[in-house]
């Protein structure tokens, strides 16, 4: 090689160095630059938004609380009068035509002891004063019974011209129901940041019962399996209670609530019973029809340990 050619090659190699020095810190300065833009502009990025089930979902984690405890159910409603109708033969007789009530008798039911737990979640912008709360407890087992004269004495002791029908007491118990009490409330607390937090609460209460069981021995003698109807209203509720603060969140809370203003309507259908002295002569005393009508009042207690969120 000679010379100039030498010297050309030795200067477009330094042009090129440099156009690639060049290249670099341009890179530098730009990515610089863009860090640059970036943290003095921060304040300006927008963070992405949350879906309405994702802030849905974040509000009940903050500001929600449950409870666990023991639950008394005692029943304090009166009902009417028995009432029979379809008596048939005999029993007929000891009856006028048509529906006839029976003095001093009337129906209730039994009470029980329980699990039962309470969710509640305090409503927006409300200072956490106000709450929503739902009582849930396993199927409550309840005895349907008879009351006053009607425990042990005979519904038709005797017919309208005085003659023994033989009908004996059907006793107390008449058989059992299961009842799912569900209720709603919204309640309000006038101090929240206290170590005792009272409260008042108001809503309501689906009577909902199923699984009804005749089991009285009296009534099922003749194995015509009489069938108990319950109706099932909606009540209202009226609650009391009181938060005792307990660190960690935890809390034990004593609760009332009251359970009225409905009337549940109650039926025995098909009641044949077997009497000791007349049925070997004449045949099972066909009754028809019991029912009565009940102002169903309840009180439901709780003790319960709870923890807010």
């Amino acid at each position: 090689m000679n010379q100039d050619t030498m010297s050309g090659r030795r200067a477009l190699g330094r042009r090129a160095a440099g156009v690639m020095l060049g290249a670099a810190g341009l890179l530098s300065a730009g990515s610089a630059l863009a860090q640059g833009q970036m943290r003095d502009g921060s304040d300006d990025i927008v963070e992405p938004e949350k879906g309405f089930l994702a802030e849905s979902f974040d509000y009940v984690k903050h500001n929600s609380y449950f409870r666990v405890g023991v639950l008394h159910f005692q029943y304090y409603g009166t009902s009417s009068r028995l009432t029979v109708e379809d008596a048939q033969g005999l029993a007929a007789q000891a009856f006028p035509p048509g529906e006839s009530e029976i003095p001093h008798t009337g129906s209730s039911a039994g009470n029980t002891t329980t699990l039962g737990g309470t969710i509640g979640i305090f409503l927006p912008k409300t200072g956490r004063h106000l709450a929503m709360e739902v009582t849930l407890a396993p199927p409550l087992k309840l005895d349907f019974e008879l009351a006053k004269n009607a425990e042990d004495e005979s519904l038709a002791p005797v017919t309208r011209n005085g003659i023994p029908t033989g009908v004996p007491p059907i006793g107390k118990s008449i058989g059992t129901f299961k009842a799912l009490p569900p209720n709603f409330t919204i309640v309000y607390r006038p101090w929240v940041d206290t170590l005792i937090q009272p409260y008042i609460g108001a809503g309501a209460m689906y009577l909902y019962t199923y699984d009804t069981d005749v089991n009285n021995e009296v009534l099922n003698a003749y194995g015509n399996e009489p069938q108990l109807n319950l109706t099932k209203p909606v009540a209202c509720v009226g609650q009391l209670g009181a938060d005792f603060k307990l660190p960690q969140n935890m809390f034990i809370t004593a609760d009332v609530k009251y359970v009225g203003c409905a009337t549940v309507e109650a039926k025995v259908n098909n009641i044949v019973i077997n009497s000791p002295t007349l049925s070997p002569t004449v045949g099972p005393i066909d009754v028809g029809t019991v029912s009565s009508s009940n102002d169903f009042k309840a009180v439901l207690y709780q003790l319960s340990f709870g923890m807010r969120f």
